[in-house]
């Protein structure tokens, strides 16, 4: 890949980024003008203090997880749905998005285990849906 498709790459990210936080904290305003906004949060396992980093993270996040567990070969729909919960806020609020984008393209040398907060949660359903496989 050449460094102006790598630009275009990035900036096409960050552009995507902001319009996903735009968007979300206008469905928060809407939903805390009718009055829905806790029940809604509730329903999602959140609290008002998590809006921030939700906002923040928001963009990107459930795709990465999405393509981590692809590639991993993890069936999600075998998981309970309190461990999809804790993996999407874990990714949504790790630091590392970069180095999970450069494992995910394979052009990262490192172990997902070196940077991905998910990695105990993963290996353990790799575990248990592929008990042959254990790392």
């Amino acid at each position: 890949m050449t460094t102006l498709q790598n630009l275009q790459q990035t900036l096409h990210r960050f552009v995507e980024t902001l319009r996903r936080r735009r968007q979300l904290r206008r469905e928060l305003v809407q939903l805390e003008a009718m009055g829905s906004l806790d029940a809604v949060l509730a329903d999602a396992g959140l609290m008002r203090s998590q809006i921030a980093p939700l906002i923040a993270g928001c963009a990107g996040s459930r795709e990465l997880l999405d393509q981590m567990v692809t590639r991993l070969g993890v069936d999600t729909r075998q998981l309970p749905v309190e461990t999809v919960r804790d993996m999407t806020w874990a990714c949504t609020t790790c630091a590392d998005k970069r180095k999970c984008r450069d494992w995910l393209a394979g052009t990262e040398e490192k172990e997902y285990r070196t940077f991905c907060p998910n990695a105990a949660q993963l290996d353990h359903a790799l575990s248990k849906q592929r008990p042959s496989l254990q790392a």
